[in-house]
């Protein structure tokens, strides 16, 4: 009787082994899989980059210097940061503000340019005066029930007495200096912000201290300028946006963390290797890189006849536009559609069904080609209401259309994140409806949404086949100057340029163009 048993017993371990073998097996799978995937990515990467940068024309002697200059102090450095979490945590926060600083003034200074700062200045003016005066009213009548729901209903409405009131306000705002507009656009929210941050740190003393200090420092930088006859506009925004946050982390980071104060050299070291590099590089006449990644590329506008001078900076300026002027209309729309469905729509009756069939069609919407949007875009945009052909706003409602439903479907995994003990929790504290999603789920489920918003503006900005349906423009020679004005994009710019007889286009810029876009 014990042999049928014995049978039994190497039968369930024979199969449990092939079970585990198959386990095994499964994961050496996935392990190849994804060993592929990073290979090939490095190596179309490394492939751009060099047809891009034009590495291989670079001497050894080139390459010998930035070796001892930038690379060899960065990875030296580096590793130090990586041994000492202090200095890591103060290189990170280093290197977001000197380069994120340096990315977003850029931006915004060309952003501010190209729409115009007077005209930017009346809207923003209008557009943020009634909001702030409806949550200094809710703070201080202690009424803040419907502070919230009425803050974007008074942007509204401010932007929209802008618009009525533009014209006679225009020729009088614009007798006042173009650095000026800069002053109140960028320089006074920073300064209300440092100021903020100090009151609420330290003292309203400190806070007042640090808005006249920033206020100070922007003047100055304005007669330095004026001083040198140079306009003092760039060095207001880059002041306000690079040098502010840079001191602020630097000063924090000296008073509260003395072991990681090592860590702020990070982005000067990178910085400094890459200035000593040059200066060696031009001193003893290296030949070094020959690409196309250049400032040229960056501030120039197209030129189809010469690789060397073609540039992209009216199709940069485009693409930021166009997809900011999306992200304004869909970031609001769709988070609050997930808001209702996922907070107040009802889970039975009629309202429930509709609920649910709205759930359903979103997520199907999620997946529908970006060619079928471009012809909602053609059909909504340039047939039914009449704009003309490659408009900013068309294009940014036709990208705004192709990413609403992955908005929304992120808004609400975010949601449905936050547990549920959480809201019952506010609940029985006494808390509103409103008061519980303000203090309660968006701090929670900000993070999700704003990464499923960042994938999302990521897939708009790369797209072509929606622009090409309703018109936008191949190439353009100048930035627009406001979102009923014609546009183009980066993606269409290097769709173009792939088509161009030359071999250089197709190669190098289009490569040096690509390496933009990704950036």
């Amino acid at each position: 009787m014990a042999a049928p048993s014995s049978f039994d017993e190497i039968k369930e371990t024979t199969g449990l082994q092939f079970e585990r073998l198959k386990g095994r097996l499964f994961e050496i799978l996935l392990i190849c899989s994804t060993l592929v995937g990073i290979l090939s990515l490095l190596v179309l990467f490394v492939y751009i980059t060099v047809d891009a940068l034009g590495l291989l024309a670079a001497s050894p002697t080139w390459y010998l210097i930035y070796f001892a200059t930038l690379v060899a102090p960065t990875a030296a450095f580096t590793l130090y940061a990586r041994r000492n979490p202090a200095a890591g945590t103060a290189n990170a926060k280093s290197f977001a503000a000197v380069f994120g600083g340096l990315v977003i003034g850029l931006v915004v200074y060309a952003l501010f340019d190209a729409l115009n700062p007077y005209d930017v200045l009346i809207y923003f003016v209008f557009g943020a005066v009634p909001p702030l005066a409806v949550a200094v009213y809710g703070r201080r009548f202690g009424n803040e029930t419907r502070t919230g729901p009425a803050i974007p209903v008074s942007i509204l409405a401010g932007i929209a007495v802008a618009a009525v009131a533009y014209g006679p306000l225009r020729p009088i705002v614009g007798i006042a200096a173009r650095w000026i507009a800069f002053l109140i656009l960028v320089t006074l929210p920073v300064a209300a912000l440092g100021g903020v941050l100090a009151t609420r740190r330290w003292s309203l003393q400190r806070g007042l201290l640090v808005a006249g200090l920033v206020l100070g420092g922007a003047l100055a930088t304005v007669g330095g300028s004026l001083g040198a006859g140079i306009d003092p506009s760039l060095g207001v925004v880059m002041f306000s946006l690079l040098v502010v946050p840079t001191g602020y982390v630097i000063g924090e980071t000296v008073a509260t963390e003395s072991r990681g104060r090592i860590g702020l050299l990070g982005p000067f070291v990178i910085i400094g290797g890459t200035l000593l590099g040059a200066f060696i590089e031009r001193q003893l006449g290296v030949s070094g890189l020959e690409g196309y990644l250049s400032p040229t590329l960056l501030l120039n506008s197209w030129d189809g006849l010469t690789a060397s001078n073609a540039g992209v900076y009216p199709q940069i300026v485009g693409s930021i536009i166009i997809v900011g002027f999306m992200s304004l209309m869909t970031f609001p729309i769709g988070v609050g559609a997930a808001v209702y469905l996922e907070e107040y729509a009802p889970e039975t009756g009629l309202r429930g069904r509709l609920a649910t069939l709205l759930e359903v069609n979103i997520s199907n919407l999620a997946g529908v080609p970006s060619v079928v949007y471009g012809l909602l875009g053609l059909a909504l945009f340039r047939n039914a209401l009449g704009f003309g052909p490659g408009l900013v706003v068309a294009a940014a409602g036709t990208l705004g259309l192709l990413i609403l439903p992955i908005v929304v479907v992120s808004a609400q995994e975010a949601l449905r994140s936050v547990p549920e003990s959480l809201r019952q929790a506010s609940y029985g504290m006494g808390a509103s409806r409103w008061q519980t999603l303000r203090e309660v789920v968006f701090p929670e489920a900000v993070p999700g949404i704003l990464t499923g918003t960042i994938l999302a503006l990521g897939r708009a900005i790369g797209e072509t086949a929606p622009l090409v349906i309703i018109g936008v423009a191949t190439t353009t020679y100048s930035p627009p100057d406001g979102v009923f004005a014609g546009a183009t994009a980066l993606p269409l710019q290097i769709f173009a340029a792939a088509g161009n007889a030359k071999p250089e286009y197709r190669t190098g810029v289009v490569a040096a163009a690509a390496i933009v876009l990704l950036g």
